[in-house]
């Protein structure tokens, strides 16, 4: 049966700028909001007369319900965020991306949750847009995953009301609820290892300028181990990917001051290397070993096999989703997490 409506007895509300509410449909149809709800919800008790009222006004404003806002009312809320500072949306290739991303789901799933994600950049209409979306309920907090977000960009995050916990990075004499790796230890040995085998010469290929706290904590525990053992030690540029891991060894093997050990900054950049010194007929390890630190699933199959650092990624995700569910569901403030970083010694070095 196809019901028709007469135009309204009294008009209603001026409501086509702004969002339509449940009080707009309970003035429109002549009842109390309560009424409009029992109908919603299915309430034996509302009379046939009074229902088929209510849901002509609903037709009539064309109100749908905000369920985001509902739950987040009811203090049911189901999605969690989780947010890439910095990181392309493009770039799916990414081995960090897929493991932390595939954590964070699975963990919120665990719990009963769903994850959603978010890619900001630099820029207010990209941080605004990810506000507009927390405002509306669309999630009810974050894991935001990016080492370059500063001190500042937190603080507006937190003065949004927003829950939010900070992965893989650590914020200077920040309050900022974190979870991160022991990166410093990891480094260090890595750099025993190197010098246990002999080698005292090592470069390590890491960006130069990144000031994210898992890139400094590279940097400084390089040096700092590398003046522990005695070793002549020095930095060459490279930007976290395949390719300039590759152009940094043929860099070195160009200047004639050719190491016994280039140590990549993370697994990309050392396969990078690895293949590098395929291309110029250079024995691995013989004449060089090589290294990583990240121990990507990849760097078991590289020839040789990855000498690498395990950082555990998927459990710090896991981590950062209860730290995160801590806050929401208990309203308390966990303590932060470093979780330790290991030597995973393979065949390369």
């Amino acid at each position: 049966m196809v019901l028709t409506f007469k135009s309204p007895v009294r008009p209603p509300r001026e409501v086509s700028m702004t969002r339509v509410t449940l009080r707009d449909v309970a003035a429109h149809a002549g009842v109390s909001h309560q009424t409009v709800s029992n109908v919603m919800n299915g309430h034996p008790s509302i009379r046939p007369a009074t229902r088929d009222r209510v849901l002509a006004a609903i037709q009539a404003l064309d109100y749908h319900p905000n369920q985001a806002a509902k739950a987040l009312r009811e203090a049911r809320v189901t999605t969690l965020c989780c947010a890439f500072y910095g990181h392309d949306a493009e770039n799916v290739d990414d081995p960090y991306r897929n493991v932390v991303q595939s954590a964070f789901i699975a963990e919120a799933n665990v719990h009963g949750y769903s994850m959603t994600t978010a890619f900001v950049q630099d820029g207010p209409e990209s941080f605004d847009s990810l506000r507009q979306r927390y405002r509306q309920g669309q999630f009810g907090g974050v894991v935001v995953v990016g080492n370059t977000l500063n001190a500042a960009q937190w603080q507006a995050l937190q003065g949004w009301g927003l829950p939010a916990v900070l992965f893989d990075h650590r914020l200077p004499d920040s309050a900022a609820l974190s979870v991160s790796s022991d990166y410093t230890s990891g480094m260090h040995a890595l750099v025993a290892h190197h010098a246990a085998q002999g080698r005292r010469h090592l470069a390590l290929i890491i960006p130069l300028q990144d000031a994210a706290s898992t890139a400094v904590d590279r940097r400084e525990a390089f040096r700092a181990a590398a003046a522990q053992h005695g070793l002549q030690a020095h930095l060459i540029a490279g930007d976290w990917s395949y390719a300039s891991g590759e152009a940094a060894l043929h860099t070195l093997w160009r200047g004639g001051n050719s190491p016994d050990a280039v140590l990549g900054g993370n697994d990309r950049m050392a396969a990078g290397a690895l293949r590098a010194a395929l291309e110029l007929g250079l024995r691995v390890p013989g004449q060089v070993a090589i290294s990583g630190f990240d121990n990507f699933e990849f760097s078991r199959y590289t020839h040789p096999s990855l000498t690498t650092v395990n950082v555990p990624h998927a459990e710090m995700a896991r981590r950062a989703v209860r730290a995160l569910l801590a806050r929401l569901e208990q309203h308390q403030t966990p303590p932060n997490v470093v979780l330790p970083a290991s030597l995973v010694i393979r065949e390369s070095a």
